[in-house]
């Protein structure tokens, strides 16, 4: 048999390059996307999210182990272009979008690419699921999603409450069950549950090796077992509630049965479908990687994208132009505070003005905007952002009847209870954020909004 001898300097750096197998180019599309992955971990490592990715993650880690040793050699060119086009796209995003946006196609870029070296008949929609599912996504869905699907829940439940006899209308977010007002709160939306739900149906379409139509057709139904879930949920604590006072112990007990009924039913919608299993042998292998010119292509996006997003620069403020902040609150007189560091840098891109100011026994914190924006957190937000354990969170009124969300936030043997609300120009409130967005994105609320937080020390 003839050898054939690379002699020239290019020739042997081609011969290097075509020997690096399909896990290295993957590895190398990754890296490339190095922004988004530091921008995930920083938000997850914060607290300002639930960490519920990192499940996600670990699957997701463990089924690429799985494959790496029979990924294919030759790409598929069309999945290798999805997954370069989605890679540009999520760069150009670092300049021109939040950083959920860029970061949710990163991720699909990579499950793109990944669908590129990845031996046939295997499933590549759970993979991309908890691609997504992995992204610090829990927090975004409550504030955008959470005031409609409390909407939706309230409406279910009190029809429910109806079919068993009880006296039940909506009113807004709220139920009036027998003449006595009962709030939908922000976290009866759901939210989590809906990721929980995902997250079991891709983790056992992945155990099972379903093919990708079959589970397309049954995502649907996973959303509708979650809505029949949560409904369950929200109208066995309402009629609960609409009896009397009921223990936090109570709550959570009635949550976790209705989860893990959710996840069952979800997972034995899944298995109904079962295909080809994972593990079992596939061909393939990892032999050398395609043309130059596809290797040459993917070298240079990847370059361009880890290197573009080191010239980004932090967008200029909005205006502050509007109200003064108070300079009394019940009466007492409040004095200005200087912002902590942390609270200067997220002041400095927070569209609209933020004071802190205290009265001597309570600090509270200022902000106001005149446009619909993400970065108005909830306080709940911030303070776990600030390393603070958040618990007995519950609605209450004060004297004056006003509706505020209190919680008591705890650090380092130091407690916290601090309230919340949000008042429109002409004094409608809001008691979270994602019903204040709407509100105000669909022109039911008018401002400038101001939001005002509550801190004292217990």
């Amino acid at each position: 048999m003839n050898r054939v001898i690379f002699t020239t300097p290019g020739a042997r750096w081609s011969s290097r390059i075509a020997a690096i197998p399909p896990w290295g180019w993957l590895a190398l599309q990754a890296a490339a996307l190095w922004v988004h992955w530091r921008w995930a971990a920083a938000r997850m490592a914060d607290g300002s999210d639930d960490p519920l990715g990192v499940a996600a993650l670990g699957v997701l880690a463990w089924a690429v182990w799985r494959l790496a040793p029979q990924l294919r050699g030759q790409p598929r060119p069309a999945w290798l272009a999805a997954a370069l086009l989605l890679s540009a796209a999520s760069t150009a995003a670092v300049f021109v979008a939040p950083p959920l946006v860029g970061a949710l196609l990163a991720a699909l870029a990579l499950a793109c690419g990944l669908r590129a070296f990845m031996p046939t008949g295997q499933p590549t929609l759970p993979l991309a699921g908890l691609a997504v599912l992995a992204l610090p996504v829990v927090s975004s869905l409550q504030f955008y999603a959470g005031y409609p699907l409390r909407l939706a829940t309230a409406q279910l439940s009190a029809w429910t409450l109806q079919l068993l006899g009880w006296s039940a209308q909506r009113a807004g977010a709220s139920l009036v069950v027998d003449g006595r007002l009962v709030i939908v709160d922000a976290p009866c939306a759901g939210v989590q549950m809906v990721w929980m739900a995902y997250f079991c149906a891709c983790a056992v379409a992945l155990f099972t090796g379903i093919d990708d139509r079959r589970l397309l057709r049954r995502l649907p139904w996973t959303g509708a077992i979650v809505l029949l879930g949560n409904v369950l949920r929200n109208s066995v604590l309402v009629a609960l509630e609409a009896r009397g006072d009921v223990a936090a112990a109570a709550h959570q007990g009635v949550g976790l049965v209705v989860l893990a009924a959710v996840c069952t039913a979800v997972a034995a919608l899944v298995v109904r479908a079962p295909g080809a299993a994972l593990a079992r042998p596939l061909r393939g292998g990892s032999a050398a990687c395609g043309t130059d010119g596809w290797r040459a292509l993917f070298v240079g996006v990847a370059i361009s994208c880890a290197l573009l997003p080191l010239a980004h620069t932090s967008p200029a403020p909005m205006s502050r132009a509007g109200s003064e902040s108070p300079i009394e609150w019940e009466g007492r007189e409040l004095r200005p505070l200087a912002l902590t560091a942390v609270e200067q840098r997220f002041a400095d891109r927070f569209p609209g003005r933020i004071a802190r100011l205290t009265d001597g026994e309570q600090v509270l914190v200022w902000r106001e905007v005149t446009a619909p924006t993400r970065m108005l957190h909830p306080a709940t937000d911030c303070y776990r952002g600030l390393g603070y354990r958040i618990e007995q969170a519950r609605l209450e009124r004060d004297g004056e009847e006003r509706l505020w969300r209190c919680f008591v936030a705890e650090r380092d043997g130091m407690r916290l209870r601090v309230c919340e609300r949000i008042v429109d120009a002409r004094g409608q409130a809001y008691t979270d954020a994602s019903s204040w967005f709407w509100a105000a994105q669909l022109g039911q609320s008018t401002g400038p909004w101001q939001a005002i937080t509550l801190a004292r020390p217990l």
